[in-house]
């Protein structure tokens, strides 16, 4: 059951230091009904500080402010407050920024120039648990991969490519269990190995595997946003 239907906003904080650019977001963000902005920050000096007091579902970070440090600001969120879902918003789409962010602990990455639905989307995605990557950016780190595809699946078994292509076309754990009939716990196993085996860290880095491999395409994963 997601939040809107219960009634329960996802409570975000804003830090991004142009105001003209956070009113707007603030103003699109508090027109939705699932969505409330807590609290606004600046630049990076109370990012921290901000975050510990209010305890918000969902950080929407800005990756340039003054005094702020974006790869350091995501790895001290994840270790002292494990809790809030990092979403970076960014003008930049450089692959090893994009890299950098995630593999540090951001659960998601948009751009400043997608459309207002997607950062919606991606917000809402990121306050149940996914993670997001602007297409755009998925789009520019494929074609920063463009090496010797792996053979995928001589690495995976069946049902765990199964599996991997529900995560690709943006699905749960509990709705890959449903649609495949087995328990979400069977599941997070699969997810689990597939991790190993393809020596990634998250859905978002398994994804990406999958369409250098050509297993699947970039094409069926933008249906889906």
């Amino acid at each position: 059951m997601n939040r809107e239907a219960i009634g329960k906003k996802i409570r975000i904080i804003l830090a991004e230091d142009h105001h003209v650019v956070r009113t707007a977001i603030a103003t699109l963000l508090g027109k939705e009904p699932d969505m409330e902005v807590v609290g606004e920050v600046a630049d990076g000096r109370s990012l921290l500080e901000t975050v510990a007091k209010l305890q918000p579902d969902v950080l929407l970070m800005d990756a340039q402010m003054p005094h702020h440090k974006p790869l350091s600001a995501v790895e001290q969120l994840n270790k002292h407050h494990p809790q809030v879902r990092v979403l970076v918003l960014s003008a930049f789409n450089l692959p090893e920024y994009v890299v950098g962010l995630l593999k540090a602990g951001a659960n998601g990455y948009v751009l400043k120039d997608d459309r207002t639905d997607l950062l919606l989307r991606a917000i809402r995605n990121v306050a149940q648990g996914e993670e997001w990557v602007s297409p755009r950016a998925t789009t520019i780190l494929i074609e920063s991969m463009r090496t010797e595809p792996p053979d995928i699946q001589d690495k995976l078994t069946n049902r765990e490519l199964d599996v991997l292509r529900l995560m690709a076309r943006g699905r749960r754990n509990e709705e890959i269990a449903t649609e495949l009939v087995v328990t979400e716990q069977t599941v997070k196993n699969h997810v689990t190995n597939i991790f190993r085996k393809l020596e990634v860290e998250t859905r978002v880095e398994a994804v990406l595997y999958a369409l250098r491999a050509g297993f699947v395409s970039l094409e069926t994963i933008k249906e889906e946003y």
